[in-house]
């Protein structure tokens, strides 16, 4: 096939459509990608793409056209600057791309802006589109919003009804979305399809857990409102004085500087470590020092039901799992066996789990390697990918067929 991915995020942004499209391209597929100047998540437009350079490169046998947008910074004006401007650029670049497209294919971060101009392809080349959403909408943007009466909610659900109402095929990384956009997006069910997201297979070495003298703790990804970091610097507080452990938060995001502040003002910057963004290729290191990984999610709507991404690369290393999470990730969570699982924000709870695991290492002894078991016929790139492709050819076969 011949695809074009629409995505306003790609390479050097660090996000698993990177992977997709190499993967892609190695199983013989042709892909373009349309996408924004790279700027996540610090905010400012890479140097090297300014000023109309590189709008058009070849990385890894993947076509990539860039449009303008506008630095996200680290503001809500910035990003919806950055939403906008993408989505209006995008949309005229689209109108005149080539034609010999097979199906588009709209890998859905927030915004859900991002999908309007492979709407606009479809309409153009009458192919059809599939769309992988990541982050449902209106409801990602609850955790910004007082209330659903808000106008700006009200407007996002108009345009979000619009974009996912013209999709050929949504696929859905956890299995409470189908409900969702069954019901309030109207979507029939036989347009909704599970498809979980992957990990990187990075082996399974066992738990290194030796003693209590020195345990490391573990949180990668996204650091948010909505992954509730307050919930673990709340249960490293209720037992700082009790056991030598470390907390190591590896990532960046929108509320990366407020918890700096909160750690430091409560004197526990020598307990939560704060490690910053690193590339995959060195993620390894981090799962290699970690005794145990933390998960945590606030339950506020809907998207605190999901499986974030973490839990299939922590699993996928092999470690065991300490989560104060609701919804679909706990449900994975207690049938693998790969951890300990308390309700989303409960602190006091998270923090008698860590002690739990703290102080009595060999109730957590099977827990990575459950963890990976259950990776490695449930989350791998094959299986994904193996999907993925069944779900784009069979829309391209039935319009064929028409």
């Amino acid at each position: 096939m011949k695809i074009l991915v629409v995505c306003q995020y790609y390479f050097p942004e660090k996000f698993k459509i990177n992977d997709i499209c190499n993967q892609l391209v190695k199983n013989g597929h042709k892909v373009h990608v349309l996408t924004g100047l790279p700027n996540y998540p610090k905010g400012i437009i890479s140097p090297e793409y300014r000023w109309g350079r590189k709008r058009s490169e070849i990385i890894n046998e993947v076509r990539i056209f860039r449009t303008f947008e506008i630095g996200r910074k680290r503001n809500l004006l910035g990003l919806a600057l950055n939403y906008i401007s993408f989505m209006l650029s995008a949309s005229i670049k689209a109108l005149f791309l080539e034609k010999d497209y097979d199906i588009i294919f709209i890998y859905q971060l927030s915004p859900v802006t991002m999908a309007l101009p492979g709407i606009i392809m479809k309409k153009r080349i009458k192919i059809p589109l599939y769309l992988y959403c990541c982050d449902i909408w209106p409801e990602s943007i609850k955790n910004l919003l007082s209330t659903e009466k808000n106008y700006i909610y009200k407007i996002s659900l108009i345009f979000s009804k619009y974009i996912y109402s013209k999709c050929d095929m949504i696929a859905v990384t956890s299995k409470p979305f189908l409900k969702y956009f069954n019901e309030l997006h109207k979507i029939p069910k036989g347009k909704i399809v599970y498809l979980p997201q992957h990990a990187e297979d990075s082996g399974f070495e066992g738990n290194k857990f030796k003693n209590n003298l020195n345990v490391n703790f573990v949180f990668t990804g996204n650091i948010g409102i909505a992954q509730d970091i307050d919930c673990i610097i709340c249960a490293a507080e209720r037992i700082k004085n009790k056991y030598n452990f470390k907390i190591h938060l590896v990532g960046d995001g929108s509320y990366l500087l407020q918890s700096k502040r909160i750690v430091e003002n409560k004197n526990m910057a020598d307990i939560i470590i704060f490690h910053g963004q690193h590339p995959l290729e060195k993620m390894q290191e981090f799962y290699n020092l970690a005794d145990a990984c933390l998960l945590t999610l606030k339950c506020d709507n809907l998207i605190g039901m999901t499986m974030p991404s973490k839990l299939q690369g922590y699993m996928a290393a092999g470690k065991p799992v300490i989560a104060a999470i609701n919804g679909a990730a706990r449900e994975v969570i207690e049938e693998s066996k790969c951890g300990i699982c308390v309700n989303a924000g409960d602190s006091e709870g998270l923090a008698m789990a860590m002690e739990s695991f703290i102080k009595n290492p060999s109730k957590y002894k099977d827990c990575g390697k459950n963890g990976f078991n259950y990776f490695k016929v449930k989350f791998t790139k094959e299986i994904f990918i193996n999907e993925l492709t069944k779900g784009l050819t069979k829309l391209v076969e039935d319009r064929n067929n028409v």
